[in-house]
């Protein structure tokens, strides 16, 4: 019934062999990190709220692929009753291409179309998938009053029960759509003939294998890619390495005739073609400071709900719901989570503050700045707690840590694993998971993991600071 859909599309933009694999070989796809999925969830949730802000509507969601045309059909008589006010994931079909409208309201004797984005910001991306629907409106001859994006509002504070009028905000897209229809029009004509083809395109690898999205068939498309490739290294940019590779500079002793030999980029390919890692470790010791046994290493788990949950708080602000501290000298576990009832949080974080005084030095791991968020909290007012607060991660990428899988993930897991080939550990996302979870048994598991994290942490700690 349909060739394209919102997704392929979007895919066969980035890149048109993406789009082909997706549908002829999809089962090449690389394997969906935890991470992806918490925000695929938490999209989900921000869509399913967005809703009720236009009750009453008809979900037009089929139960199962084969009955997009019916649910088609369906759409486009609701279009013609005048009972019908309100439709959810509406689906249209026009030139092949097939979309499901978030939400779809009746204004007057037309429709206002609606696209739903979980972010506090807009982006060149989301226009274009508004303008990718609108073409498919206009295709299918549904009178159009406006098309919106819907996203939230960043300076919402949470004020008693959520009030939808203030956390979500509107933009109109309509006279952007409109330009773009004709491109758009190229383009999908275009996408067909490449899914049509009896193999895929031949498309160079290059930096639209990371913008705007890191593609799922990174791992197909890079398997002749030898692991210890200068193509892997972090110091020099993703569209010059890109730019001489594809110009013919393909091998390691042809990159390195261009450096300098006591250059970053020699030392990243050193690491590479020795399967180690590299360090700066003049800096590394500077930036971690005197040694010390007494250390905590802290895990601390905080949510970022695109939706408030608490009183006076902003979408996406930090609450904090369980943190875990090891204690460097006697191996003491100090544990606390609020995560049956987030109202607790400032108990929580009173007890933090008291615990992190017993330290010299306190160290944790996150992409996330822990101490921003100690700010907000008024922890590291303390004078007995803020000076001594070290995110290892950020110490270890201002040292020019390096190894072959870094420059595509910087986690605890990635670099705990190089230090310890031997050894394989589990996604920080589990946790975030299971500790948001409406399944007791999955919550429960959290302060194991915590624990476990904190443990790998003390590990790498020992393993670096020799």
């Amino acid at each position: 019934m349909h060739i394209l859909s919102k997704s392929t599309y979007i895919k066969g933009e980035q890149c048109p062999k993406a789009l082909y694999m997706y549908k002829k070989h999809p089962y090449l796809r690389d394997k969906l990190s935890l991470e992806k999925r918490a925000k695929f969830k938490r999209g989900t949730d921000v869509g399913v709220l967005a809703r009720t802000y236009f009750p009453g509507g008809i979900n037009m969601t089929p139960t199962t692929p084969s009955l997009f045309g019916k649910m088609f059909e369906k759409t486009m008589l609701n279009l013609k009753d005048p009972n019908v006010n309100v439709m959810y994931e509406a689906i249209f079909i026009y030139n092949d291409t097939l979309i499901m409208l978030d939400i779809l309201v009746r204004d007057g004797d037309k429709w206002r179309a609606i696209e739903v984005k979980s972010s506090m910001a807009l982006n060149e991306t989301y226009y274009h998938d508004a303008s990718l629907q609108y073409y498919v409106l206009k295709g299918c001859n549904v009178p159009i009053s406006d098309i919106q994006l819907m996203y939230v509002n960043g300076d919402y504070i949470r004020e008693g029960e959520i009030d939808l009028k203030q956390l979500f905000i509107f933009k109109s897209v309509k006279d952007f759509a409109e330009e773009q229809l004709e491109s758009i029009d190229k383009k999908v004509n275009e996408f067909k003939d490449i899914v049509e083809l009896s193999n895929a395109p031949r498309i160079n690898i290059g930096a639209q294998c990371f913008k705007p999205y890191t593609c799922e068939f990174r791992g197909h498309c890079w398997k002749k890619i030898p692991t210890d490739s200068f193509l892997h290294i972090t110091s020099y940019d993703d569209k010059e390495l890109f730019s001489l590779y594809n110009s013919g500079i393909q091998d390691n002793r042809s990159f390195k005739r261009l450096l300098n030999p006591l250059s970053l980029e020699m030392n990243q390919l050193d690491a590479l073609e020795q399967d180690t890692f590299y360090i700066n470790y003049k800096t590394f010791y500077e930036l971690v400071g005197k040694r010390t046994e007494s250390i905590a290493f802290l895990n601390l788990l905080f949510y970022r709900p695109a939706v408030p949950i608490l009183e006076g708080h902003k979408p996406y602000q930090e609450v904090v719901i369980a943190f875990s501290i090891l204690s460097n000298q006697d191996d003491e576990i100090i544990e606390w989570n609020c995560l049956d009832d987030y109202s607790k949080m400032e108990e929580g974080l009173n007890i933090l503050t008291e615990e992190l005084k017993r330290f010299e030095k306190v160290i944790y791991f996150s992409a996330q700045n822990i101490n921003s968020l100690m700010n907000r909290y008024h922890i590291v007012e303390s004078k007995d707690v803020s000076f001594k607060i070290i995110n290892f991660r950020d110490v270890l990428k201002e040292s020019d840590f390096f190894n072959k899988k870094t420059k595509y993930d910087f986690s605890l897991k990635t670099i705990y694993e190089e230090l310890f080939p031997s050894e394989k550990i589990f996604e920080h996302s589990r946790i975030i998971l299971n500790a948001t979870s409406d399944n007791e048994l999955e919550r429960i598991l959290t302060s194991k993991d915590m624990e476990d994290e904190n443990r790998f942490l003390q590990k790498m700690y020992k393993r670096l600071i020799k």
